[in-house]
């Protein structure tokens, strides 16, 4: 068992469940994670060390500073391939609580529906993230592994040197609209969302379909972008 392969993979899946958790607003106080890694063989204590320091680092970066994670470690030789596992509770999407009788149906016009966005480079490196509606903005950037973000949505990964490190964008899925803001990190970078400059601080709404690019001098990186709507969106 290559136990760089599991923390690589662990560093994905807790970056993915906080996205996830931070979409369905599972931010809430008093959340407990569990986490647990059953692999097939013995993790070292080295490997358990930094899947705590890097999942803790995580939860605690994007979803909640007081959050008090719980980290188990199991050994199971019956794992198939690739030999682990995680799992994280409470999952990142809330039950639903049942329906109650004199509950009255939910008027058409309050849903607010769950926007998927995809950000493309090439036909190799897609990264769609499903953005609840919500009023707060979320960050979309590369920032790499030891530098939490909080109030982050999807972390490009730390191989996509092509886009600016940092959280230099951010999005937000309000009221029906989807739309992009320019932080106020790094500011030399220009970014132009379907070729209109987003100043700092600024926003634009977003197309069905379009383009970004990060500028600076004469270095440029261009993505293209979708957004789509699941379930009914009447916009």
């Amino acid at each position: 068992m290559d136990e760089r392969v599991v923390r690589d993979a662990f560093h994905e899946a807790v970056v993915r469940y906080c996205n996830l958790a931070n979409t369905a607003g599972l931010r809430a106080a008093g959340l407990a994670p569990h986490i647990t890694v059953t692999t097939v063989g013995p993790l070292s204590a080295w490997s358990q060390d930094w899947i705590y320091t890097d999942g803790l680092a995580h939860l605690r970066g994007m979803l909640s500073a007081e959050l008090k994670p719980r980290f188990s470690f199991a050994e199971d030789p019956g794992l198939p391939p690739p030999g682990f596992e995680f799992t994280f509770l409470p999952p990142p999407v809330p039950r639903p609580a049942p329906p109650r009788d004199d509950t009255p149906p939910r008027r058409p016009d309050a849903y607010e529906p769950i926007a998927v966005l995809t950000l493309r480079y090439d036909d190799k490196n897609v990264w769609p993230c499903r953005v609840g509606a919500a009023s707060n903005w979320l960050a979309v950037g590369r920032w790499g592994s030891r530098a939490p973000v909080r109030g982050a949505l999807m972390q490009l990964p730390e191989y996509a040197i092509w886009v600016p490190r940092g959280p230099l964008l951010q999005v937000r899925n309000h009221h029906g609209q989807f739309a992009f803001r320019r932080s106020s990190h790094r500011p030399q970078y220009e970014i132009r969302v379907d070729d209109t400059p987003l100043p700092l601080s600024g926003a634009i709404e977003a197309r069905a379909r379009g383009s970004l690019v990060y500028a600076s001098g004469p270095a440029t990186t261009r993505l293209t972008y979708s957004v789509d709507w699941e379930g009914h969106h009447g916009r």
